[in-house]
């Protein structure tokens, strides 16, 4: 038989994309001003959980919108709220079944905020979302690699699939910290919500093993332990580390791996210490990338083989670019002008949209900056100071194409904040990496196996009676039944004497099967 090889990949089963609408309703906290005017709106949609019926992939989320605003006060100063909305919509993919692995994408392509005609300090919310899901599920098949020597190839084509190590991996860990409450908040009485969100931050392979970097991002509600109960919310972040074991696996391979939340608590402990239960669930991919070279296509004889259509991610091409994020900002109306920096970080990064054209994907996204630095203050307290900056940029990525997917990361290399006068200077340098995929099906041959022929196993049939004739003899009847004397004789052991029949007598006669 001609050469083949056995791949284990991830097939596509299907995939659609849908618009939704999310409508709901946030309120002005109560420790909060009234809102006399919206100054800006920022929504964002998060993936809570996925789960898969036949044919349809129902989706759970939350719509979390931020929302700048001038109080309705005679300061007119500016104070921000947020909300969350829940969600739960579906989407249609043929051939989707439980237990089949699914990647889910949700963006806003659109939110409007109106104040509601019954309350003043509530907003009702209209956003469009688009979601995207993709079905896929693993399989092994050996695929034809080289023409058979006694066949045509009338077409060829070099293939380029991921071939999975192993199985899929999923494992579940416990991320758990003890924190303070930040100096410039209150200290929590009782805690009225937690949200949770993991990003993983770097993964690399060793020899069996994948180690996971990440952190989980926590925003905690809770009422103040002050005499006027005001609700207060605070963000802390937990870094965690963690490998997951995968035989067969080894460095220079490729690796993708998701992480959701599953569950999150947080806790008062120690007055004012909190502490932070979240379960997280990691799903981790590896694969090594195989090019086949000449791969028959079309056999100008398919008398054994089976065509098979592969629906499979094939990636493109990757680029890198460095962006460098300026920023001269002033101190906001509620903190006290800084005598001293004395750090500055990278809190998080976003993606807030990405475009491709022609060799080159457009990103936007988003930086968020924490900086502590020492009031002027007369009691040189120490305060925290979160700014978000935008950014734009492009990547170079040969071969990309509108139509295609782009997974796009980034990573905070430097930042350094000064003071300039009353305002802070930030100069933010950025790693942006863009890798473009899209969805190749190339049509292979995979040998089909013959289909065993046996022997008929022979089963006895049951002997049948027969009423002796005017001259019939056991010669005359074995000759006319296929049978032979001694068959008979076997079976009716009444037959004392073969030459002796009675007309009338009634005999059994064998059937030929059993000759």
């Amino acid at each position: 038989m001609a050469g083949t090889e056995r791949l284990k990949v991830n097939l596509v089963k299907g995939e659609d994309r849908v618009q939704t609408v999310v409508r709901g309703q946030i309120e002005v906290p109560y420790a909060k001003p009234d809102v006399d005017k919206i100054l800006s709106k920022e929504a964002k949609a998060r993936v809570k959980d996925v789960s898969i019926v036949p044919n349809k992939v129902i989706v759970e989320g939350a719509l979390t919108l931020q929302v700048m605003y001038v109080a309705f006060k005679p300061d007119q100063s500016v104070h921000s709220m947020h909300g969350d909305i829940n969600f739960t919509t579906f989407v249609d993919v043929e051939g989707a079944r439980p237990m089949m692995d699914v990647h889910v994408d949700v963006s806003v392509e659109d939110v409007s905020i109106t104040r509601s005609t019954k309350d003043a300090r509530k907003f009702d919310v209209a956003a469009v979302l688009s979601v995207f899901a993709k079905v896929s599920e693993v399989d092994e098949l050996d695929i034809l690699t080289e023409t058979p020597a006694s066949n045509e190839a009338l077409e060829t084509e070099d293939i380029t699939v991921e071939h999975l190590i192993g199985e899929r991996v999923t494992k579940q860990i416990i991320v758990s910290d003890v924190f303070d409450v930040p100096e410039e908040k209150p200290d929590p009485e009782k805690i009225l919500a937690t949200k949770a969100e993991v990003e993983i931050t770097d993964k690399r392979l060793i020899a069996n093993k994948v180690i996971i970097d990440g952190e989980v991002k926590l925003q905690v509600l809770y009422v103040a332990l002050k005499p006027e109960q005001t609700v207060h919310d605070l963000h802390h972040t937990i870094k965690f580390s963690e490998f997951v074991e995968v035989p067969e696996a080894y460095p220079g391979m490729n690796v993708q791996v998701r992480a959701l939340v599953e569950a999150a608590d947080v806790e008062l402990v120690i007055d004012p210490a909190l502490r932070a239960d979240v379960i997280v669930k990691l799903i981790v991919h590896v694969s090594e990338t195989r090019t086949l070279t000449n791969v028959p296509t079309l056999l100008k004889d398919e008398e054994g083989y089976e065509k098979r259509r592969l629906k499979v991610d094939r990636e493109i091409g990757t680029g890198e670019k460095q962006v460098v994020v300026r920023e001269v900002s002033e101190i906001p109306h509620a903190k006290p002008d800084v005598a001293k920096v004395i750090e500055a970080r990278v809190d998080k990064t976003e993606v807030t949209d990405t475009n491709i054209l022609d060799g080159k994907v457009i990103i936007r996204g988003t930086v968020d900056v924490e900086v502590i630095y020492v009031s002027v203050a007369p009691d040189q307290a120490v305060h925290a100071l979160h700014q978000q900056h935008a950014f734009r940029t492009f990547v170079e990525v040969p071969g990309a194409m509108p139509d295609m997917d782009v997974d796009v990361r980034i990573d905070a290399e430097f930042i350094k904040v000064e003071q300039v006068g009353i305002d802070l200077q930030k100069e933010i340098v950025l790693k942006v990496r863009a890798t473009v995929t899209e969805l190749a099906q190339p049509e292979v041959y995979v040998p089909v196996e013959p289909v065993p022929t046996t022997t008929p196993t022979v089963t006895p049939c049951p002997p049948t009676p027969y009423t002796v004739q005017p001259g019939d003899t056991l010669g005359k009847i074995a000759a006319a039944k296929g049978v032979t004397v001694q068959m008979i004789l076997d079976i009716n052991p009444q037959i004392t004497n073969p030459d002796v029949i009675d007309v009338g007598q009634v005999i059994m006669i064998p059937c030929r099967a059993m000759g």
